[in-house]
């Protein structure tokens, strides 16, 4: 029982915090909270409509994750070996998926992971998510 989806938009990544105290209290932030907080969301909604009506993943999953990125106009080489991060980009697309709700219980049931950046005209990512052998 697989799941597959698209997600439209600028794939952001998840990574560097910072930290700084406020009223005597530690506060930690994601560094680009305005575009990482709407592009989880949307990675949310896209799992969440995808897995309705199916039970969530309780066991060891598979996902399987094809990031599509702009090519700038001033930019010839074949692939975007460059920023961001290709786990940046996964940790922010499994914690999006984790706040559906609805996939599975938590990122850490995943077990396997195959991942890439290419450059396309759809930016976006492409996502299939797979149980792990006679897991459902």
């Amino acid at each position: 029982m697989s799941g597959v989806f698209f997600v439209a938009g600028v794939p952001q990544p998840q990574g560097s915090k910072t930290a700084y105290v406020r009223g005597g209290r530690a506060v930690i932030v994601d560094k680009n909270p305005a575009l990482l907080k709407p592009w989880r969301e949307a990675v949310a909604q896209a799992a969440a409509a995808t897995w309705v009506h199916r039970p969530a993943l309780a066991g060891p999953v598979r996902v399987e994750a094809s990031f599509v990125l702009a090519r700038p106009a001033s930019v010839k080489r074949e692939f975007p070996h460059v920023r961001p991060d290709l786990d940046k980009l996964l940790r922010a697309l499994l914690d999006g998926i984790t706040d559906s709700g609805e996939v599975w219980g938590d990122d850490s049931q995943v077990v396997q992971v195959q991942t890439s950046k290419v450059y396309g005209e759809a930016p976006g990512v492409h996502v299939t998510v797979t149980p792990v052998g006679g897991a459902s």
